[in-house]
């Protein structure tokens, strides 16, 4: 069914021929579509789109599973590293240098990492590719920023982290101990370091070259992913500055809405209405956000946990339609593909926390989620991001079904 509003962007979609006018059209005419939305979208009862997709050529989420391993096990480069800079679009998102390939198919591998090590317990074939990308993380330099104003990086930092520190207490590594410690001490030095001045993480500093960056650009969701990275090394042993840890959760709790949605970054704090600071425009970033304030006791309830998965649950067509838009923020609210499978990936941890009745209920559906959405090739991907996202979706789409299937998850707390 085409609905008032989108008709309204459908027509005047041709204008992106005349960037001044057409972007402008469409920015407000973006904003005045989410605001029809309440009576304008009718979504199914799973969550879908009104109009549902083919059926997946699978017969459930664990052949899911199995399928998207099986891809991710055949997309393996030589190096033990995944993704690749290659794109078959004239036009990409805004790179600044090439050094940002580095920090995109770093946190790629390292996030390929972590959705191996539980299959890698049954799986040869797993283990081996587990291995090879092991030994790509040990290898590999440092991470640096692509330029003063972009860093990319961050996010390779962050999921260094974690990876290595999820594998640091995983006895069938303890051979490696001493290589992965000096790791994941390196990393968190880097990530302290890049820590912004208001005590968040993001990924830009447009107008400044600083070593430490002003915070202006900072972004909730980073904060969010920064701080898990860093709890999951503290649970391994290792040191991190509380002070690190305290500014990081400030900048967390100044960005929280006491609606459950989290402002974007520091620079809309002012703006707190705008679509993409809503509950709907929030929803791919809120799950990873509750969930950092959740590990370190930050002032949420396990009812509030609940409400913001049952958020996803209800709106998820709003997220869902700007999924593998090739424009970022393009969709209602203008939602973003590329924080899709990253605020499901967050959303099943979050679920593993919840009551065990309300835990089965919203697990399924998050399975079921992540079987309709696979790709025929067993892939997943929420944004054509050069040769990355097919790996980056995958992973995470992956650890999400494994935290959906656990037969007797352990709340964190």
């Amino acid at each position: 069914m085409m609905t008032p509003a989108r008709f309204i962007l459908s027509a005047l979609r041709p204008c992106r021929a005349l960037p001044l006018i057409g972007g402008v059209l469409l920015t407000l005419l973006a904003g005045c579509a989410a605001s029809l939305d309440d009576y304008a979208i009718s979504a199914r009862e799973d969550g879908g789109l009104e109009r549902p997709p083919s059926p997946p050529p699978t017969s459930g989420p664990r052949e899911a599973h199995a399928r998207g391993l099986n891809f991710l096990l055949k997309t393996q480069n030589e190096n033990g590293s995944w993704g690749s800079f290659a794109s078959a679009r004239p036009g990409e998102i805004y790179l600044d240098t090439i050094a940002s390939f580095r920090g995109f198919g770093d946190a790629t591998t390292a996030l390929c990492v972590m959705a191996l090590q539980a299959p890698s317990h049954t799986s040869e074939k797993a283990r081996l590719s587990l291995d090879r990308g092991l030994r790509y993380l040990l290898s590999a330099d440092p991470v640096g920023r692509a330029s003063g104003a972009t860093f990319y990086d961050t996010w390779a930092h962050t999921y260094i982290i974690q990876a290595l520190s999820r594998l640091y207490r995983d006895n069938r590594f303890a051979y490696l101990h001493r290589d992965i410690a000096a790791i994941v001490r390196r990393e968190i030095t880097i990530l302290s370091e890049r820590q912004a001045a208001e005590g968040g993480w993001g990924y830009y500093d447009f107008g400044y070259s600083r070593a430490t960056p002003t915070g202006n650009m900072s972004t909730s969701f980073n904060t969010a992913a920064v701080l898990i990275a860093l709890r999951e090394a503290q649970t391994a042993g290792f040191e991190v500055s509380e002070d690190v840890i305290h500014d990081g959760l400030m900048c967390l709790q100044r960005l929280r809405l006491p609606n459950g949605a989290y402002v974007y970054g520091t620079y809309a704090q002012m703006r707190p209405a705008v679509g993409y600071n809503r509950v709907k425009g929030s929803l791919g970033r809120s799950q990873s956000c509750n969930y950092a304030l959740w590990l370190y006791d930050g002032d949420i309830t396990r009812d509030e946990l609940l409400a913001g998965v049952e958020n996803l649950r209800e709106h998820h067509h709003f997220i869902e339609i700007g999924k593998a838009r090739p424009y970022p923020h393009e969709a209602w609210y203008y939602t973003a593909g590329y924080y899709f499978f990253f605020g499901h990936y967050y959303g099943s941890l979050i679920i593993n926390e919840l009551e065990p009745a309300a835990r089965a209920d919203h697990a399924a559906w998050l399975a079921r989620t992540m079987w309709r959405l696979q790709d025929p090739d067993g892939s997943w991907f929420d944004f054509p991001l050069y040769g990355y996202h097919k790996a980056y979706g995958t992973a995470y789409a992956l650890m999400t079904l494994q935290e959906c299937l656990k037969e007797n998850p352990r709340p964190v707390r």
